[in-house]
Parts: structure tokens; sequence; C-alpha cells
């Protein structure tokens, strides 16, 4: 099955739209609209989720494409990039310092 051009870009601007509109929604609801409690303090992690969700198995992918290499998944741009990182985070206790840290490595490697 094959998709135009024009119809990904159409799938593109319409999935944008759709984002745009729920958190309109969630901004401008009537208070009594809004999640309380226990939801809403989940809803607070849910961007470090994501971020999480798709970070994670680009650092494991190494192990996961070569399972008995363990010493060459150590030695990986991806994974040395992830340790550098949170390393510099640990260290510095500033997140940007980290990111450009990690993001050096990644590129030195």
């Amino acid at each position: 099955m094959k998709s135009s051009e024009p119809v990904i870009w159409a799938a593109i601007a319409m999935l944008g739209v759709l984002v745009a509109l729920l958190r309109a929604l969630y901004l401008y609801a009537p208070r009594q609209w809004q999640p309380r409690g226990a939801f809403a303090h989940a809803l607070r992690f849910a961007p470090l989720a994501a971020l999480v969700s798709i970070v994670v198995p680009e650092v494991l992918a190494p192990w996961i494409e070569a399972p008995g290499a363990v010493l060459d998944g150590l030695l990986d741009a991806r994974v040395l990039s992830a340790l550098a990182l949170l390393l510099a985070a640990r260290l510095s206790g500033n997140l940007l310092v980290a990111m450009a840290v990690g993001a050096a490595v990644l590129l030195l490697r």
C-alpha cells in the first residue's frame, strides 16, 4: 500500500489540528471538567514518560540488536552519550550542561 505525499501531509496536518484542539480543550475547559487528585498529579509526569519511551529503546538498541555483545554495546555511541549525560547531570545539577555533554559525546564518538 503506497500513499502519496499530499495524503501524508494532510494526515500530519489533521493530527496537528487534533492535538491543538485537545490541548485547548484541556486548558480552557470549565473547572469542573478538569482532572483532580491523583490523575492530575499523574499528568505532570506524562511528558517525561513520553521522552523515556523514546530514548530508552534507542539507548538499549545495541543489546537488542546483538544480545551477546555486552562490551560492544557499552562502547556504542548512544550508550556512551547517555552515560555521559547522566554523569554530567549528577555532577553539575544543570540539565542544559548535561544535554550539551551528551550531545558532544554523541557527535564526537
